[in-house]
């Protein structure tokens, strides 16, 4: 099964052009900063996507590094982009997404970097080559409050937390914010999922997760 990594980031600059190509509307855009909140992979041999969420609008933009291409970048992707601020190349959008390739790290120029807590050495990433990334066997529903509902609050909830090797979650933190009622819904939420164990080289390992909610409105999530 093909992977991917998945690089979350609050945008900080936008600007834009408008053209149409055809029957599809596209948008070639300059260049865009913005702060890299999280990465995550589906595997070993992925295409890396850093995913863009505009403050303003419901747009998301994803960079990706194909998978060809994934080697220059290193192992530990996610410690050399975590927490950064970051500028890419131009990107073409598409009304289902927008999106821009990257092929060399030189087109990912790291601008600053955010404080963070640090995870520890012994926990395992999901980029790691040699890495089996853990399997979930329970999910559980984020609860919202009847304020966040009537306000039919729409965006995403990021999520950072701990699969440790018995396969229960620990240590979630809210890596990217939406409001603290649905914060706190979807942390604890995610705190109750259980996973089959992540393995390196065949044994338990504790993996750092990324998790993403996305609401339509408050009483309508979908994970991601």
């Amino acid at each position: 099964m093909t992977s991917r990594i998945l690089l979350l980031i609050t945008p900080l600059v936008f600007s834009a052009q408008y053209a149409s190509v055809g029957a599809m509307s596209q948008e070639p855009h300059s260049v865009l900063c913005g702060r890299v909140v999280a990465v995550s992979c589906t595997g070993p041999s992925s295409a890396a996507t850093l995913l863009f969420t505009l403050p303003s609008r419901s747009l998301q933009w994803w960079i990706v590094i194909p998978p060809e291409h994934r080697q220059p970048f290193g192992l530990r992707i996610e410690d050399r982009y975590e927490q950064r601020s970051v500028c890419v190349p131009p990107a073409t959008a598409t009304e289902t997404g927008q999106r821009v390739l990257v092929r060399h790290p030189d087109q990912i120029i790291i601008t600053g970097v955010q404080a963070s807590i640090p995870l520890p050495d012994d926990i395992a990433r999901t980029c790691d080559p040699d890495v089996r990334l853990p399997i979930l066997t329970r999910d559980v529903k984020p609860q919202y409050s009847a304020d966040a509902m009537r306000a039919r609050v729409r965006g995403s909830v990021v999520l950072l937390g701990i699969v440790d090797r018995n396969g229960s979650v620990r240590d979630v933190r809210v890596v990217q914010s939406l409001e603290p009622s649905l914060d706190a819904a979807a942390r604890e939420a995610f705190a109750q999922w259980e996973f089959q164990p992540a393995t390196r080289r065949g044994d338990p390992v504790a993996i750092a997760v990324t998790f993403k909610w996305h609401l339509q409105h408050a009483e309508n999530p979908t994970a991601g």
